[in-house]
């Protein structure tokens, strides 16, 4: 022994010199690496169902990862907001100081939009600067937002001489329309009950919405942590859930082995975290990086056009990675304490004969459909919560009753093709299945459905909404309504010069000879009364109601009714000069969008605070604010959906290959890989096209019950409904394909023994 050499090994063994060197492992690691082991497969042959497992991992972790910085970006998002629009509130003068400014906001309109247009005039030489702007805008001269300008070209001009535009620091969002605008020679906004003697800007609170009208982004944080956190956390709930159960059986069995041994929680814990910790980490990573890129550059979110830009995500880019480890970690977590529980192994028992189908999703669908008829026959809101309800019930009972008629239709099929062995395998597979059908289906089901009402619901107009838009569309800018803080008639008269003598006025005014009593007598010349349409007489005398004075009804007079004064009589005046004498709206008689950009641009040169609008504007825009929210839930949506379609043909996938052990005795029959995908064509294909065409058809006919009792003018679902269907057939055609294939290869490994 004495002339044996002895080996490191032999050193660490027996305690040598060495042994202290030796790497120490604790029972964690060991017990991880046991799972990432066990999770590799053997042999270095991986098992490609563990690669699906490993795949709806990886899903699982950039679904997360993008859910925590949808997030956190909605909250940085809030915050640069909230502080910009603190930054440029006014703060009003003390009672016994003298102001350094007067400010005053009015609003105007664009496209279906509102935003504000701010009236600033210096009271002293030592005015405050409001923030975004270089220096105070001149006599006459306006900033007005870049988004605006590109969005309205006539903004350089409509509010006097284009002095500039408003920094970023000035505006809540990139995409803001605002105006600062001074009031030219003559013309002040000093004296008036809407006018603020101001000290400065700037607030230590976030600021009101009450103070601007130019909100683009105007939803409460909450609203969209609700629609974010609901449209990807199922999702990522789904996915972490269904990867637990992805290869359930050799799972459960090497966990049960462990119980036997008397394993603890514990240690079962870390072995089934094991398996999840690198593809988990891989999915993270993956979806982390090109997020983390975005807090650089900043981003233009698709299907809204909303730009957050690089500055407000700055406080992302230590945030974010921190947040990453830890959703890691949480995954990790919550996929060990799905395994806590040892499933019990199956005994030799005899089972017990198979159960009739449960008749809970037939229940629901007939239940759902009578509310849906009840809520389209009652209508009103009422009637939405009915429909509502209905629908909710209808698509949870859908996807049951979808299996089980995929799987009928595959036995049907199958008993028609015996001379197809593909056709034959395939169709038993599917018609032994119907669950796993439906548990595939079902997220795209439910999706598909409630997607599509809620555009529809989101999208749809009030009655008044509607026929306000309708007017607006028929008027194309003809007839508009200018109302003013009060101003002298020397104001007046510069107002009217300015439009021009082409251009017909009318005034609404205070009247006493009403038959009614008291109230706005709508007075001008008998020649341009007769321009609203074709009358009667003309009334001279006294006041009479519209319908005694016009013969029919038309768009123009059907406007007075819109406007903000309401109902009004009618009464020829003496001369153009008389419309002066007192105050109130003026109704402008114009040939078209020219005629209103002249007069806007007379209202804002002589007439202080001035607004001009279209009648019934203010009906259509707050509708048309809700309808822009659309977007905003498809966006969302649509990333909920893929997330769910693709959890769904994992299922199928997974399902499909856990039974490809039955086509290994085929291995010695058939070459290359047509015969296994023409198997996974009937076994997956098909069934999934039995289920996704009826729940398409029913989603667009509960759309269609929608549109057509309870919103009629909410937007079309049908190019939602078949961009998700779309969708859908790839993801399932894709399962279809990679189901064949990886089948096999995975059976043509299989090798006789025994014979």
């Amino acid at each position: 022994m004495s002339g044996t050499r002895r080996t490191t090994g032999d050193r660490r063994a027996t305690g040598g010199r060495w042994a202290g060197l030796a790497p120490r492992r604790g029972a964690t690691a060991h017990l991880l690496a046991v799972g990432r082991h066990a999770s590799a497969g053997r042999g270095g042959r991986r098992d490609p169902r563990l690669t699906v497992q490993a795949l709806c991992l990886v899903l699982t972790g950039m679904a997360a990862a993008l859910l925590v910085w949808g997030v956190q970006t909605v909250h940085t998002v809030y915050e640069g907001r909230q502080a910009r629009l603190a930054a440029r509130i006014p703060v009003a003068a003390e009672p016994s100081a003298r102001p350094a400014a007067w400010w005053a906001q009015s609003d105007d309109t664009w496209g279906e939009k509102v935003f504000s247009v701010v009236y600033v005039e210096p009271a002293g030489p030592s005015a405050p600067l409001p923030p975004g702007l270089p220096r105070l805008p001149e006599p006459g001269e306006s900033f007005v937002s870049p988004a605006l300008l590109d969005a309205m070209p006539a903004a350089a001009t409509r509010y006097g001489g284009l002095a500039g535009t408003i920094g970023r620091e000035g505006l809540a969002d990139a995409g803001e329309l605002f105006v600062y605008v001074r009031p030219p020679a003559g013309v002040s906004v000093q004296g008036y009950a809407t006018t603020l003697g101001i000290s400065g800007f700037g607030t230590e609170r976030p600021g009101d919405p009450a103070y601007f009208a130019s909100q683009s982004f105007d939803r409460p944080e909450g609203d969209f942590l609700w629609l974010l956190v609901p449209q990807l956390g199922l999702p990522v709930a789904v996915l972490l859930v269904v990867a637990s159960r992805l290869g359930a059986r050799q799972r459960d069995r090497r966990l049960a082995v462990l119980f036997a041994i008397g394993a603890g929680r514990s240690v079962r814990a870390r072995v089934a975290a094991g398996e999840a910790l690198r593809p988990l980490a891989a999915g993270v990573v993956l979806a982390g990086v090109p997020l983390a890129a975005l807090t650089l550059t900043g981003v233009r979110l698709p299907l809204t056009g909303y730009e957050v830009p690089a500055a407000d995500l700055a406080p992302l880019r230590w945030r974010f990675p921190l947040a990453l480890v830890g959703v890691w970690a949480a995954l990790c977590l919550v996929f060990a304490a799905l395994h806590l529980r040892v499933r019990p192994a199956g005994t030799g028992r005899p089972r017990a004969a198979r159960r009739p189908p449960s008749a809970w999703p037939g229940v629901l669908c007939g239940t759902g459909a009578l509310a849906v008829v009840a809520g389209a026959a009652v209508g009103q809101a009422m009637g939405l919560r009915l429909f509502v309800l209905g629908t909710t019930l209808t698509l949870v009972g859908l996807p049951p009753l979808l299996g089980r008629a995929a799987a009928r239709a595959a036995e049907r099929l199958t008993g028609r093709g015996t001379a197809n062995p593909a056709r034959l395998i395939g169709g038993r597979w599917a018609a032994a299945h119907p669950a796993v059908v439906a548990r595939a289906g079902a997220a795209l089901v439910v999706m598909l459905g409630l997607v599509a009402q809620a555009l529809v619901l989101v999208t749809d107009l009030t009655a008044g909404a509607r026929n306000a838009t309708v007017l607006g569309e028929r008027l194309d800018g003809g007839l508009l309504e200018v109302y003013s803080a009060p101003a002298s008639q020397e104001a007046y008269a510069r107002f009217l010069t300015a439009l021009g003598p082409e251009t017909r006025v009318l005034r609404v005014l205070p009247g006493s000879g009403t038959p009614e009593g008291a109230g706005p007598v709508l007075r001008g010349d008998c020649r341009d009364l007769a321009a609203l349409g074709a009358m009667r007489s003309c009334p001279r005398d006294r006041a009479l109601p519209v319908r005694e004075v016009y013969r029919e009804r038309t768009p123009r007079t059907e406007a007075l009714r819109w406007m903000s004064f309401g109902s009004v009589h009618v009464q020829a005046s003496a001369s153009r000069a008389a419309l002066l004498e007192a105050q109130g709206p003026f109704v402008v008689l114009t040939g078209g969008p020219e005629g209103r950009e002249r007069a806007e641009r007379a209202a804002l040169a002589t007439l202080p605070l001035p607004h001009v609008d279209v009648p019934g504007a203010g009906s259509v825009v707050g509708a048309q604010a809700r309808a822009r929210q659309a977007g905003w839930v498809v966006l969302v949506a649509a990333a909920g959906f893929l997330l769910l379609a693709l959890t769904g043909a994992a299922g199928l996938l997974h399902a499909f290959l856990d039974r490809a052990d039955e086509l290994r005795p085929l291995a010695g029959y058939t070459s290359g890989a047509r015969f296994h995908l023409r198997v996974a064509y009937w076994g997956m294909g098909v069934p999934m096209a039995c289920v996704l065409a009826p729940a398409a058809l029913t989603a667009a006919l509960l759309a269609g019950v929608n549109l057509g009792f309870l919103s009629p003018s909410g937007s079309s679902p049908l190019a939602l409904l078949a961009g998700g269907l779309v969708v859908a057939v790839t993801v399932c055609a894709a399962a279809t394909v990679a189901g064949g294939w990886l089948a096999a290869r995975f059976t043509h490994r299989w090798v006789p023994r025994g014979d």
